[in-house]
Parts: structure tokens; sequence; C-alpha cells
């Protein structure tokens, strides 16, 4: 019978044997030169920096091996700004799932990068203010409809119904989590400086709660709010913000696949700072949408045998996502059964 003590030395020992490994195929490997430059044009950073690391100075190319760590250092900086430049481009377009995405991949190949730490931290941030600027619109909307009806509360709180009771009750309820939210939503867009959104959020939480009172912040933000400097700049975000919402209405009044790619377009590339990324996920949205019913469309075509009609269906929609890797699939597919009954009528 094993012994626990002899399990957990046997275990041991195992767990010292793996984690040398790597290290001992470095030591005895051939050509470490040869590896790390295979590592480098694989993008595998990890593993061309752990042999740079670990190389032993009794090596035989332990020089040429030394000389290739700026050499490394140029291609994992080039590497960092170009993934780095490639989430944001995705998360101006909207595309946040494939931002991050983006990010964790190129984590994974260079795992001791603070540059794309900080860049998935900004990443996030950015993220994060989005949310609470679609919040905003949700919350404010809402404590609009909810003092709107507070006579309507007033009256329930007179009838003897128990069910009218309780929907007064929830009413009330709400009503003091809404004021809290509002405030705190509000103060965290006072500290970005955003006061358009301030002014809204602490408006209607005053306006809902009641209170004469006016909170610092929003004073702060309608003061901010009436100087020039803050008209000027709005003004100039609203003539952006504009142009994005008339190409849009422009494409839901056509449904025309060229005006979407155009609403992209312009967004995607007057999005740099994060002022459309409202516009941006609306638009993703929209292009999803757009997309798998393409697909969907393009599918029925093909099981009823109208191959060209089908193909025709999916090429429209493959300038949404070009080189999307299902649908490459099926419109190869749809090519072959194409150049198959040509031939056939050929002959």
């Amino acid at each position: 019978m094993i012994t626990n003590r002899r399990v957990s030395t046997l275990f041991l020992f195992v767990l010292l044997l793996t984690s040398g490994c790597a290290r001992l195929t470095l030591m005895t490997s051939e050509d470490v030169v040869a590896d790390i430059n295979h590592a480098r044009e694989t993008q595998d950073f990890n593993k061309a920096w752990y042999y740079i690391e670990n190389i032993r100075s009794t090596h035989p190319q332990y020089d040429d091996v030394v000389a290739l760590r700026e050499p490394l250092q140029r291609d994992i900086s080039k590497f960092e700004s170009a993934e780095i430049q490639r989430a944001r481009q995705l998360a101006g377009a909207g595309r946040w799932h494939e931002a991050f995405e983006v990010l964790d991949a190129a984590k994974a190949q260079w795992r001791n990068s603070d540059t794309l730490d900080q860049a998935y931290q900004a990443l996030e941030k950015r993220e994060t203010l989005l949310f609470n600027r679609l919040r905003t619109e949700l919350l404010v909307d809402e404590a609009r409809w909810l003092h709107a009806r507070l006579g309507t509360l007033e009256q329930l709180e007179t009838l003897h119904r128990r069910d009218a009771s309780e929907i007064s009750n929830a009413l009330q309820r709400r009503r003091v989590e809404l004021v809290s939210t509002l405030t705190e939503l509000g103060n965290a867009f006072a500290a970005e400086e955003d006061w358009l959104r301030t002014r809204d959020l602490l408006g209607a939480a005053q306006q809902l709660s009641g209170s004469d009172e006016v909170p610092a912040a929003l004073v702060t933000a309608r003061k901010q709010l009436s100087l020039e400097a803050n008209r000027s700049r709005r003004a100039r975000e609203e003539q952006v913000q504009n142009k994005a919402v008339t190409l849009l209405e422009a494409y839901e009044d056509s449904r025309s696949l060229s005006d979407l790619l155009a609403a992209r377009d312009f967004i995607s590339g007057n999005n740099q700072s994060g002022q459309l990324d409202q516009y941006a996920s609306r638009l993703e949205a929209i292009c999803q949408q757009r997309y798998q019913l393409g697909l969907q469309e393009g599918d029925a075509l093909y099981a009823q045998g109208r191959y060209e009609d089908a193909f025709q269906a999916w090429e429209n929609v493959a300038r949404i996502y070009p080189g999307d890797a299902e649908l490459e699939k099926k419109m190869e597919r749809a090519r072959k059964v194409l150049s198959n009954l040509k031939a056939l009528s050929d002959s």
C-alpha cells in the first residue's frame, strides 16, 4: 500500500521534473537562434523572451541570442501598438466583444505587457462610460415618467384596496432607489466633467425627490454649461452627433446597405475619443441584425435550389463583415455548386 507521504513525494518529483522540461529543451537545443526567430515570426513572444532570458552564458550561441534582445523588443512594441490600435478601432465601431477578444489574444501572446494591461483597463473604462451614458437615458426617462405620475401615486394611497397599497409601496420604494441611483451616477459624471449628463441626472433626482436643495454639483454643471467655451465645444460635438443621427435615419428610411456602410464609416472615423460610442453601439446592433437576416435569406434560397440568388444574398451582406469565416464557407460552397452546374450545362 502506498502511503500519503510517498504519494506526495512522488507528486513533487513529477512536478519538478515537468517544470524543468522547458529549460532542459532550451539548454539542449542545437539552434536556439532559429527557435527564437521562429517564435518571433509566429508572434509567440512568451517563448522568444523565455529563450533570451534563460540562455546560459556557456551556451555556444549565447552572444547571438543576446543580440536578438533589442530586435525582439522592437517586434513586441510594434505588435502591442498594432493590436491596441485594432482594438480601439473595433470599439469605435461598436464591436466591443471583438475589441476585448483582440486584447485577450494579444495578452496571451505576450503575458509580460504592462502596455497591453493599461490598454485593456482604458478600454474597460471607456466601455463603462458608454454603459453609464446608456443608463442615463433610461434612468432619466424613468424618473420623468415616475414624476409625472406622482399624482396617481397619491390617489392610490387613499384607496383601501390591498393591491393599491402594494403598487403604491412598490413605486415609493422605486422612487427612493431611483433618486439614489441618479445622484450617484450624476456625481460620477461630474467627476468626469460631463456637465450635460450631470445636469440631467442630478436635475431629475432633485425633481423626483421633491427637495428644494440644489446639489453643489448641479450648480456647477449649470454654470459650466452656460460658459461660452463649453457651449462651443458642445456645439461641435452636437454637429458630429447630429450627422451620425442623420446617417442612421437615412438608413432606417432607405434600408440600403450602402447607407448603412456610409453611417458606419462616418461613425468609426469620427469616434476616436468615444464621443460617438452610443451611436456606434446602436449601429453595430443594426449591422448584426442585417447580417443575420442576410445569412438566413441566403440559407433559405440555397435550400430552395436557388444557388445564384443565395450567393448574391450572401455576397451583399459580406460587405458588412468582410472575411467572416462562416460566410466565406457558404459562398465557397455556392460557387462550387454553380461551377458544377455550369460544367454540366456546357457538356
